[in-house]
């Protein structure tokens, strides 16, 4: 008799694994998500059988570090590399995978769906997810404490509380689907959603020492850098470093009304390095400096100070 299968448990079987410990949402109003522990000895070290192929996104987060592990598809490894504890790894079952375990390690294996992601873009309002995708061995923060929280109900899995296992399940999935869900992330005319939009405005904003990068900004926006900054020219009309010199000039406008602030003052408030610096940009972008722009607003009837 075939060893008795359970929902979501396509990575444990395949590794010989028929009683790791699993947890699956109960409450979902589409597709299931499971979740189960994989413990990986000695005893496992070797190749796999391939997973049976289905349109299912397998999320796996290693809990130890791991030198080395090898994916196969079609004869050939797909993925070969190491892992820090606490790296993801996202690929879609439909290519048919099998695993050459090459030394004992511990993960978390979600498992997900097509329906799942769907089912979450359709709740958003949002065209449906095509892809999961991320750099195998990428350190993601957000799903490491998702993770941590969920662990402890692995120790008795019929005893964890199936509104607790829906809430981070859910939360996990919306996480993976908004950073990793790629062309789903792209309006059809190539600009930001207002979320993104809102994000990298504030991000730019919060920045007075302007130590923020394309790819911090593209990051936070799950785009890649020059999908980013051509989104980000099409919606607002500029690059990303003209908005903020734009925000930053309105800023000192607001600023400079009032006639007791040193205009030196200003320009380290608003993030310019230095007077003339802001100086400069002042009088490109609004073709007086600072102090005349001060005149002829009011703000201080004479010499500028």
């Amino acid at each position: 008799m075939p060893p008795r299968r359970s929902y979501g448990d396509a990575v444990a079987h395949s590794f010989g694994m028929n009683a790791a410990p699993a947890l699956r949402t109960r409450s979902l109003p589409h597709a299931q998500i499971g979740m189960t522990r994989i413990s990986c000895g000695a005893e496992r070290i070797g190749m796999t059988p391939q997973i049976p192929p289905e349109d299912t996104f397998i999320a796996a987060i290693y809990l130890t570090d791991l030198q080395r592990h090898e994916l196969w598809s079609g004869g050939r490894p797909r993925i070969s590399q190491g892992y820090a504890a606490n790296s993801l790894r996202i690929v879609n079952l439909v290519e048919g995978y099998s695993a050459n375990i090459l030394e004992p390690h511990e993960a978390l294996s979600f498992y997900i769906p097509r329906a799942a992601l769907d089912g979450l873009a359709e709740d958003a309002g949002r065209p449906a997810i095509a892809d999961l995708r991320c750099v195998p061995g990428t350190l993601d923060p957000v799903v490491g404490h998702l993770v941590s929280a969920l662990l402890p109900a692995f120790q008795a899995p019929g005893e964890a509380s199936p509104l607790f296992i829906d809430q981070v399940a859910q939360a996990i999935t919306t996480h993976l689907a908004d950073r990793y869900g790629g062309q789903s992330q792209r309006d059809p005319k190539g600009r930001l959603a207002p979320q993104q939009l809102r994000r990298a405005k504030e991000l730019l904003a919060s920045r007075r020492d302007g130590d923020l990068t394309l790819a911090a900004l593209a990051r936070e926006c799950g785009l890649s850098r020059s999908y980013f900054l051509q989104a980000f020219r099409v919606t607002v009309g500029c690059t990303p470093h003209r908005w903020l010199q734009r925000h930053r000039v309105e800023q000192a406008k607001g600023m400079l009304r009032d006639p007791a602030a040193a205009i030196a003052e200003i320009a380290i408030l608003c993030g310019f390095a230095d007077q003339s610096h802001m100086t400069r940009v002042f009088t490109r972008l609004t073709g007086h400096s600072p102090a005349a722009w001060r005149r002829l607003a009011g703000g201080l009837p004479g010499k500028a100070r």
